[in-house]
């Protein structure tokens, strides 16, 4: 018996460490082969014999630049705008690059992290559910000499949709993790998730102050 759950946990240990490297060795051979074969005839036609593997790659990177340097402007941003109109026309179309953009600018947009001021969680009494969720401000509610807390809580993995929630500030807890991080782990499912995540006190600052960085 001690022999098979020693087999057990060291092949699940063996899982962990493999599993992340493998996935980072086939998006890195995507990369280098998928992505540098694009570019590659384009490349050997202008380059010859002086084409190496991986300047396909750098040639998709300078591309991107060049969309982004483009789009910067007025006028990029006009023709963008009108492209994505006639997308959101589209059926089908629509439904996959609406949620796809929402989703890489709240990621990726630091704006976009500002406007959630802290992540928290939703612990109500006698649950033994906890709610992760983003406090995004404050309402008044008639008759309540307590502000209560907004919270949205978004759905995983596409934090893009969720719910708002009005809380007591009894039921809202603070954590020990900053937007970002608690971002990534919606995404992913709760599977990227810091290891010493931690609910800690009730929500005790004002909502508009600035968490500390961690």
């Amino acid at each position: 018996m001690e022999l098979k759950r020693h087999f057990k946990s060291t092949l699940f240990t063996g899982v962990l460490t493999l599993f992340p490297l493998g996935v980072t060795f086939f998006v890195l051979r995507f990369l280098f082969t998928t992505i540098d074969g694009w570019f590659a005839p384009i490349m050997t036609g202008v380059l010859g014999e002086r084409y190496r593997i991986g300047m396909g790659v750098l040639a998709t990177i300078l591309l991107v630049y060049l969309v982004g340097l483009i789009v910067s402007n007025f006028v990029g941003r006009k023709l963008v705008g009108a492209g994505e109109r006639i997308l959101t026309k589209i059926p089908i179309v629509r439904e996959v690059y609406a949620p796809v953009k929402q989703l890489v600018q709240m990621v990726l947009t630091p704006s976009n992290h500002n406007k959630l001021k802290k992540a928290v969680a939703i612990k109500t009494p006698g649950s033994s559910i906890r709610l992760i969720g983003f406090v995004t401000g404050e309402v008044r509610e008639e008759g309540n000499s307590v502000a209560l807390v907004s919270v949205f809580v978004p759905t995983s993995p596409n934090p893009t949709t969720g719910v708002v929630l009005f809380c007591d500030p009894e039921i809202v807890y603070e954590t020990n993790m900053r937007v970002e991080t608690a971002m990534k782990m919606l995404v992913s499912g709760g599977i990227v998730a810091p290891d010493n995540f931690m609910i800690q006190r009730e929500l005790q600052r004002l909502v508009d102050i600035e968490p500390k960085s961690e």
